[in-house]
């Protein structure tokens, strides 16, 4: 929870995080104030523009695009950072002047962290959100977690140990995205993160593309369904499942493709019961062996929304299982707050943990008035 060093200066300011995910559904902004303690200010969501969400769909889902279509894409999601930006800072009455830094997530197209040439791609121009917003931006923290020996992703266990440690129990901290991650907090402050497998990826993904809606409200279409145990083991045989942790993945293994066809010729609740279970299952089987000497779970990031799978995941996992909003944080906010102090860390040039290595994390766009 408390920080060991803060820049003078910074006494007094306040840091913006953002973050857009593997839903990509739209873009979450934050203020934090980082002194003694990590403040959460104020948070909002903003969806991205139709148009430009169906874009990004098509690139994640198809992962074909030009090199002119890149460059026009990386421009029009900096655009949408920093009218998402301006538009928070606006409704909460804050100047740039108050702002220190921004933490920019950008929107992740590819995660390639195991290949020979391993990479991240996180388009969102930093330049155009440093300049339409007039603040200095901080910026692609995952090539250079990458650069460290790490994984790209999570980038939050770190700074989940900051908010969420605990001197008396060792707890899990549980984000259900697109993709699940969690990290592991012990009571003498060490941690541990990684990726799980698919949080709501593959369920929104069937929603969408099927269905005609963005996701299974609360999970009450997968409640009505059996499991497809067929489809299920087809997709606990993945690879992934059996590479050994730390690691992290995205949507270029959990999109459509990996659905087995066999179980695109059940019904839709079928489908989405078989979804939600591989989550949970998979879930449960990265946790295990942390499993005897975890006190609680706190769940956060959009896929506590669906009350179905947090069921299965309490089937499989015999603790309690809380949200962090009973921590006094919008299970949304979380990780636009990760990036927020993250931000926070490169401007008073704190390294960070990656394994067993420290290095600083991100690039600092300055604001050129």
């Amino acid at each position: 929870f408390y920080l060991e060093t803060q820049m003078p200066n910074s006494l007094n300011k306040l840091y913006i995080g953002t973050m857009s995910g593997t839903s990509y559904d739209g873009i979450d902004v934050c203020a934090i104030s980082v002194r003694k303690k990590i403040d959460l200010i104020h948070f909002s969501s903003f969806k991205y523009p139709p148009k430009l969400r169906k874009k990004i769909a098509a690139v994640i889902e198809d992962q074909i695009l030009s090199l002119k279509d890149y460059g026009e894409l990386n421009i029009q999601i900096g655009m949408a950072f920093a009218k998402a930006i301006n538009k928070f800072i606006k409704q909460n009455n804050f100047s740039p002047s108050q702002i220190m830094a921004i933490g920019l997530s950008g929107q992740t197209l590819w995660h390639n962290p195991q290949g020979k040439y391993p990479f991240s791609i996180q388009a969102g121009d930093a330049a155009i959100v440093s300049k339409e917003c007039g603040i200095d931006v901080v910026h692609d923290f995952r090539n250079d977690h990458i650069s460290l020996g790490g994984e790209g992703a999570p980038l939050v266990p770190e700074f989940h140990q900051r908010l969420f440690s605990k001197s008396n129990q060792d707890r899990l901290i549980l984000n259900i995205g697109g993709i699940s991650n969690y990290s592991y907090l012990t009571k003498s402050k060490d941690f541990f993160g990684s990726d799980s497998g698919p949080g709501n990826a593959l369920l929104d993904s069937y929603c969408q593309n099927f269905l005609d809606q963005d996701y299974d409200h609360n999970g009450l279409l997968a409640r009505k369904g059996k499991v497809h145990k067929a489809s299920l083991n087809k997709m606990l045989a993945h690879p992934f499942f059996k590479k050994r942790q730390p690691k992290s993945t995205g949507k270029e293994i959990f999109n459509l493709t990996l659905i087995p066809k066999s179980l695109l010729q059940q019904s839709s609740e079928n489908i989405l019961a078989t979804l939600a279970e591989l989550t949970a299952a998979t879930i449960a089987q990265a946790i295990k062996h942390k499993q005897q000497s975890i006190n609680e779970i706190i769940v956060c990031g959009g896929g506590i929304k669906n009350l179905f799978l947090i069921e299965r995941i309490g089937h499989y996992v015999p603790l309690p299982i809380v949200s962090s909003e009973f921590m006094g944080y919008d299970p949304q906010s979380i990780e636009a707050m990760a990036f927020g102090w993250l931000a926070s860390q490169r401007i008073a040039k704190n390294p960070l943990i990656v394994k067993k290595h420290k290095g600083l994390l991100g690039k600092i766009t300055k604001f050129k008035s």
